[in-house]
């Protein structure tokens, strides 16, 4: 097999057909470097659980979410000599399971398992080498209250040795490709922490002019460049700012699903999703729900458009954060790698957790503040937030930083009514005023809505009624979500679910199923060709279409509230809603014509 990719594709990922449960097992060989030293192996992800030996000498494993990076350092004494082959093997474990994947509790959507990212092989030197410099916004905490408003000019860098290191050491800095400026600095238990770094020549970055700089740090011979922008998200009276000018947030839920690839999506993929948003004008994303490929945050970088992104989580209950014994820890280390992977990128606003968890009982509050205070400790320049579904009842937000509500008015509630998404007014009403259950713990927060919309089936394309799962009626739906978010000003974002049609899961954390024979076993409807399995006979025959469908929760094992079809063809409410996007910020479009 190649890597990356996914070993559970079916029919080219076509939802309704159920991908096999179990363990895969890769292996390959690399050549040990000269000097006798140590390497490093980078995964930046195995899914679900993964387990490393190089040589038949077990290296590590890997609980903590199959979208998350890490590392494991391989001993020198573990290495065949210079020059030599080493064999590397990796078991990739893609069943639920509380024990080897914790992190995997549940959610619907396909969890794809194996090596689905790259992986990575890093020489080490006698002497600790440089591993990553982390680059961030000087003063730039979104709950900074007084100081400049506009884009910072300035950066804090923390530089991450590969060991451990205490004293004095010197190093060079260059920006932009341009000529290298020594300093010295102090480590400390292996970390450098460099503050207020003016950037020569600064350009903020935003939505409308998404400008990046390069930092080169050079050190002992080798080099780190990372890229960063620079920009303030901030508050203004409870509506979200980026560098100090109110700006409504508009787009779309993502999942990580692509025809053919699945998980493991090639450039062109990525590319092509990204023109969409743009042509969908939206500037804001949600990761649902794990972290995502860095390769699609490099694009969202480039494109302006802001990210959120959150830890693997749908359906933790009570009890699993409750546990911190276990379930929190390795809860805890998945924060801490997605932050370690994601932490430059300029798009990423918010760092969320626990969608639709149980904030609703109090004593869930512990654990989303242990996440939001590791957050707000390590990295105060963005917002601290989750998707919750409670309407009301959540007791928890005097955690977030960002108030972010789940919910589908004219869906799963009061179906049939268009009006139903006017139900959004009354929810930013009771955020504002502070009259949830968590009461002052909302006040002067932002309020965003991080889930809703309808389902429509791409292939009732000639039924004209709104009955539910038409196309109309998918339309009026979400045509009103849109219109609340942007004509109120106490809801400060919206993204839609979804942005494309996606594979749902079997049965979820339960499996395997103990009731029926889940959501993707056999459900697919009856196509008029079969789902193409290459990206060459995608684009000779074409997607397919379905000749008939079952109308249930699920209908063909895909949950259908995109935009776009799972081929990424477009639905009217598509359309619709980049047309309300494209306004969504007029006085900016109105400026840029001046």
């Amino acid at each position: 097999t190649t890597v990356p990719s996914c070993m559970d594709v079916v029919a080219g990922g076509a939802p309704g057909y159920l991908g096999p449960r179990g363990v895969g097992m890769y292996r390959t060989s690399f050549s040990s470097p000269a000097g006798g030293v140590a390497v490093r192996l980078q995964f930046q992800s195995c899914s679900f659980y993964c387990r490393v030996w190089v040589n038949g000498n077990l290296i590590g494993d890997h609980r903590a979410g199959g979208f998350v990076a890490f590392w494991l350092d391989v001993p020198q004494s573990y290495l065949a000599s210079s020059g030599a082959d080493n064999e590397l093997f990796v078991l990739a474990d893609n069943r639920f399971n509380q024990t080897t994947a914790p992190m995997h509790t549940g959610g619907d959507f396909w969890h794809y398992g194996g090596l689905t990212r790259s992986v990575e092989l890093h020489v080490m030197a006698a002497r600790p080498v440089l591993w990553r410099a982390y680059v961030q916004p000087s003063d730039a905490d979104t709950q900074r209250r007084s100081g400049p408003a506009g884009a910072p000019d300035a950066i804090d860098v923390t530089l991450v040795l590969s060991a451990a290191e205490d004293g004095p050491v010197a190093l060079s800095l260059a920006y932009d490709g341009g000529v290298p400026m020594a300093m010295n600095g102090t480590a400390a238990a292996g970390r450098v922490r460099l503050e207020k770094l003016a950037v020569p020549e600064p350009r903020p970055w935003s939505p409308w002019n998404p400008q990046l700089h390069t930092l080169e740090v050079t050190f002992r011979g080798g080099s780190v460049i990372e890229r960063f922008g620079l920009r303030r998200f901030g508050n203004d009276q409870g509506r979200i700012t980026i560098n100090g000018e109110v700006t409504k947030l508009v787009g779309w839920n993502h999942h990580t699903q692509w025809p053919v690839t699945a998980a493991s999506p090639t450039d062109e993929q990525m590319d092509a999703d990204v023109a969409l948003l743009k042509r969908g004008h939206a500037n804001y994303v949600r990761g649902a729900h794990y972290p995502h490929d860095p390769r699609m945050l490099d694009r969202l970088d480039e494109a302006g458009i802001v990210f959120w992104s959150e830890t693997l989580g749908p359906s933790v209950s009570n009890e699993n954060m409750r546990d911190w014994s276990f379930f929190m820890k390795i809860q805890l280390q998945q924060l801490e790698q997605m932050l370690d992977n994601a932490l430059n990128h300029a798009s990423v606003f918010a760092w969320g957790w626990f969608n639709e968890g149980p904030s609703n009982e109090a004593s869930s509050c512990p654990a989303y503040a242990a996440c939001a205070n590791y957050s707000r400790g390590r990295d105060p320049t963005r917002f601290a937030t989750w998707a919750d579904d409670k309407k009301l009842s959540g007791k928890c937000f005097e955690h977030a930083t960002l108030i972010s509500f789940n919910n589908y008015p004219g869906w799963y509630s009061d179906s049939g009514d268009v009006r139903a998404p006017e139900t959004w007014n009354a929810m930013a009403d009771s955020v504002v005023a502070g009259t949830t259950d968590s009461g002052a713990g909302t006040l002067g927060k932002p309020f965003t809505i991080s889930e809703t919309g309808a389902g429509g089936i791409f292939e009732w394309w000639d039924n004209v009624t709104d009955a539910k799962w038409t196309l109309n009626y998918q339309s009026e739906i979400i045509s009103g979500d849109v219109d609340v978010a942007l004509s109120n000003a106490n809801i400060s974002g919206i993204v839609l679910w979804h942005f494309y049609d996606f594979k749902v899961d079997n049965c979820g954390a339960t499996w395997p199923c103990s009731r029926g024979r889940g959501q993707e076993n056999n459900t697919h409807c009856p196509y008029d060709h079969p789902p193409p399995t290459t990206l060459g006979e995608l684009e000779r025959v074409g997607p397919p279409n379905c000749t008939s469908i079952v109308v249930n929760s699920r209908p063909g094992g895909e949950n259908h509230k995109g935009s776009l079809d799972f081929w990424r063809r477009e639905k009217p409410a598509f359309r619709i809603a980049a047309a309300k996007f494209k306004t969504a910020n007029r006085w900016r479009v109105d400026l840029s014509h001046n």
